[in-house]
């Protein structure tokens, strides 16, 4: 599922232009510019599957220029359980599921950590939609994810977007595989 994003139906998506900020007290590793405290992002957020049904969802993330220009910084996440090892598997979920997970590990500085969203509602007939406020997060490798930051969706778009585990920098490194997607 991760590694074909560009595969996914395009109906059966939701784009929205969004938000990341990290809070100005967030604990997050350092030598990591886009997740310095304060911080504020402009992001491209793609959910999906938006059908009805208990399957595997992901979310997508995308800071445009986050480390120059066009060297983006992506985070693909699919739905998932906290702590180890469920933070680890792809699990199924409503449209909206409670919490998305990158799966495999990054090195942010130098600790390797996962990146999630978590979701204030989920369930069979919630969607995602502008005005939504979810929570950015950060995990250890054997551990639970805890808040850092705010990914406000502000409002649909409709343009074109391909994201790649392999867009990255800034003192975010991607493991294998997240790098080979």
């Amino acid at each position: 599922m991760i590694g074909q994003v560009e595969t996914t139906p395009t109906e059966d998506t939701a784009t929205f232009d969004a938000v990341l900020t990290i809070d100005s007290d967030a604990e997050v590793p350092g030598g990591v510019p886009i997740l310095e405290p304060g911080a504020h992002h402009r992001a491209v957020v793609q959910t999906g599957p938006g059908r009805p049904g208990n399957e595997p969802r992901w979310l997508h993330i995308k800071l445009p220029d986050a480390h120059g220009s066009g060297r983006d910084q992506d985070f693909l996440l699919a739905s998932s359980g906290d702590g180890a090892p469920m933070h680890h598997a792809v699990l199924p979920a409503d449209p909206v599921a409670s919490l998305y997970s990158s799966l495999w590990l990054y090195l942010a500085g130098l600790q390797p950590i996962l990146f999630g969203v978590r979701t204030p509602v989920a369930g069979p007939d919630v969607r995602f939609g502008t005005g939504d406020e979810l929570s950015f997060e950060i995990s250890p490798p054997v551990g639970r994810f805890r808040h850092v930051g705010t990914l406000s969706l502000r409002d649909t778009s409709e343009a074109s977007v391909r994201f790649s585990g392999g867009n990255s920098g800034g003192g975010i490194r991607p493991l294998p595989p997240v790098n080979f997607y």
